[in-house]
């Protein structure tokens, strides 16, 4: 049995083609995790990885708590199903099973057992003398499983098994895999694009897209409380309902007008106005306002609509409708309706219990659960001010903070499901009022105010954990989850440890220049910048340098071409890189520099795409520093 650690994995591949980018997740022993996603999201690039098929560009991988990113891959004690079955043609199905025990040199009689012991499990018994064109596709699925399980690994990869099956199939070995992972009792990941299946099948999904994990949670967790647009949309057949609009307000309550149609308003619940007006969301923007089709009920009331399709489907109907303004389909999800007919004028009733609300530009959740909480904070000496409390950094997290974390406007981040109702040695206390709670079918959602602060501290709670309306009570934040970001969602908390891009160097000036040589590297010219020649401390800063680009690269990232005066560039070979939001924080090698130095760019450039380059050192890029005598 094994338990994995993957720590902020990354996967580029060659001219700087991302697929995998800050993978994070912890598997605990015995789990069935899924990646989902639709094609191209890296999720079978993540599952090679873990496999040992794929070279791990940066990042750590752990199978019980051993770094395994060196290790090969016959050596981690992992089996794989792959999608083509690659089953040996010429082979029976009891040699495809034990080929891979006979390429150890077990013995006749172990592999023997292991094979038939695996067969019954699978109830392919029966089976062992065929070769695999005398077999149906589920059977050779099961015969690859079986290959598989007689390994009896500490890990089941299995990059989308059923992919190549009928849709009855398909259900039928649905089931089958879910026992059999019961029956082990050993960890499966498993790969699909198909949602049903992971919703059915997976006790953790991971939705992923473009290379990031958007939300990982239980399948209830991420049906009930997406935290952005791609995910509310992703889950649930038919999809989620997007409509865009503006908030309005009227005599204290707080509404939605679909598609800035004055005539189509509905009105949020209390709590969701609070959260609303405690978060501070303006009320000129336009917004996404989201619920799920069987949120929504044809009624004599509500919303006019128009029906532009019925489809009837045994116990349940689906209806198409057209609301005015709205250029796509409202779908409604029902129980079977026989009184519904296109082109029907109708009424939709919209349950305010689930409704969402997204960003138009981040596409993050705006009510109900957030991705994470972000609360307004000072950052001063070792120490991090949330309103009126104090929040102590150690020595581990400050050597990971960005020269910009200790400017203003900062915000501490923290997702829901990282804050803690004990203390430990490695979090942090917060104390809290609770405003008002949630009820969710797993959890309740508490609503806490943080004296000082806007907007609410949100977090989940156990159905069997006594917290009530007005309760004070102290909740614990781990330094290892907490970030800090600032208004445009750019983390000023690096993965990599941030040295303080020191070197020395020798000045001397003559002619009116002033030469700055690094020892053990290049020499950078300027105009007399008025210093007496001798040694000093170089420091590099991490927000002047910019990339020097070639034109033909500044074209293709459409950039102007950065304008550099000869003597103030340095060559820079790659390292590694984070990606941001509206910046790249880079980790680069400069010769004379003993550590990596680390520099904030704009993000539309890559290090991966140009593993050697320069980077320009304008006169206020850096600063000089008399040596300790």
């Amino acid at each position: 049995m094994a338990s994995l650690l993957l720590k902020h994995i990354y996967k580029v591949y060659p001219g700087g083609v991302r697929a995998v980018n800050d993978f994070n997740l912890k598997i605990k022993d015995k789990s069935f995790v899924v990646l989902v996603g639709p094609s191209g999201c890296g999720k079978s690039t993540t599952l090679r990885m873990v496999a040992g098929l794929e070279g791990i560009t940066s990042g750590q991988l752990y199978i019980d708590n051993t770094l395994v990113n060196d290790v090969e891959s016959k050596n981690r004690d992992i089996a794989m199903v792959f999608q083509s079955y690659a089953l040996y043609p010429h082979m029976t199905v009891y040699q495809n099973m034990g080929f891979s025990l006979k390429l150890r040199h077990e013995k006749s009689a172990v592999i023997k057992e292991k094979v038939l012991k695996a067969a019954e499990v699978l109830e392919i018994s029966d089976l062992l003398d065929r070769k695999p064109k005398e077999l149906s596709g589920g059977q050779r699925q099961r015969v690859a499983l079986g290959r598989a399980i007689v390994r009896e690994p500490n890990v089941f990869l299995l990059d989308e098994p059923l992919s190549n099956l009928d849709a009855k199939l398909r259900v039928q070995m649905r089931t089958e895999i879910t026992k059999l992972h019961e029956k082990l009792q050993t960890t499966f990941i498993y790969v699909t694009h198909d949602q049903t299946e992971a919703m059915t099948m997976g006790d953790t999904i991971v939705v992923m897209n473009k290379g990031f994990i958007q939300q990982a949670d239980s399948p209830v967790t991420l049906f009930e409380d997406p935290v952005n647009l791609f995910v509310a949309t992703f889950l649930g057949s038919p999809q989620m309902n997007i409509v865009e609009g503006m908030l309005v307000k009227k005599e204290g309550k707080i509404g939605f007008e679909l598609e800035m149609n004055k005539e189509n308003v509905v009105w949020f619940k209390e709590e969701t106005a609070k959260q609303i007006i405690n978060s501070d969301i303006d009320f000129d923007k336009h917004y996404l306002f989201g619920v799920r089709p069987d949120h929504i009920k044809i009624s004599n009331k509500g919303i006019p609509a128009h029906v532009e399709a019925v489809e009837q489907l045994g116990d349940e109907t689906i209806v198409y409708t057209k609301i005015e303004g709205h250029k796509n389909n409202v779908v409604v999800k029902s129980p079977l309706l026989n009184n519904i007919n296109v082109n029907d004028d109708i009424h939709l009733d919209i349950s305010m219990n689930r409704v969402y609300l997204f960003d138009v530009l981040s596409e993050h959740s705006l009510i109900g659960m957030p991705s994470f909480n972000k609360l307004p904070c000072q950052l001063k000496d070792n120490k991090i001010k949330v309103g009126k409390s104090t929040i102590v950094m150690d020595s581990e997290f400050m050597s990971h903070l960005l020269a910009g974390a200790y400017e203003k406007d900062r915000y501490l981040a923290i997702k829901p499901e990282h804050i803690e109702f004990e203390k430990n040695e490695s979090n942090a206390p917060l104390n809290v009022r609770v405003d008002f709670i949630e009820k969710r079918t797993n959890y309740n959602i508490i609503f806490a105010v943080v004296d000082g602060v806007k907007p609410y501290l949100i977090f989940r709670a156990n159905k069997d954990r006594n917290i009530k309306v007005g309760d004070e009570l102290d909740v614990y934040l781990p330094l290892e989850h907490i970030s800090i970001f600032d208004k445009h969602d750019d983390s000023y908390y690096s993965r990599e440890i941030v040295y303080p891009n020191k070197a020395i160097a020798k000045l001397k000036t003559r002619n009116e220049k002033t030469y700055v040589s690094i020892i053990g590297g290049e020499t950078l010219v300027y105009d007399n910048l008025h210093r007496e020649d001798g040694e000093y401390e170089f420091v590099l800063k991490q927000d002047k340098c910019k990339p020097v680009f070639k034109h033909k690269v500044a074209k293709n990232i459409k950039d102007p071409l950065t304008k550099v005066n000869k003597g103030e560039y340095l060559k820079v070979s790659c390292y590694d890189e984070e990606p941001q939001h509206k910046t790249n924080t880079i980790f680069v090698k400069i010769k004379g520099f003993e550590e990596y130095v680390t520099l904030n760019i704009k993000n539309n450039f890559s290090v991966y795409k140009m593993p050697t380059f320069k980077i320009k050192v304008p006169f206020d890029g850096f600063e000089l520093k008399p040596l300790e005598k």
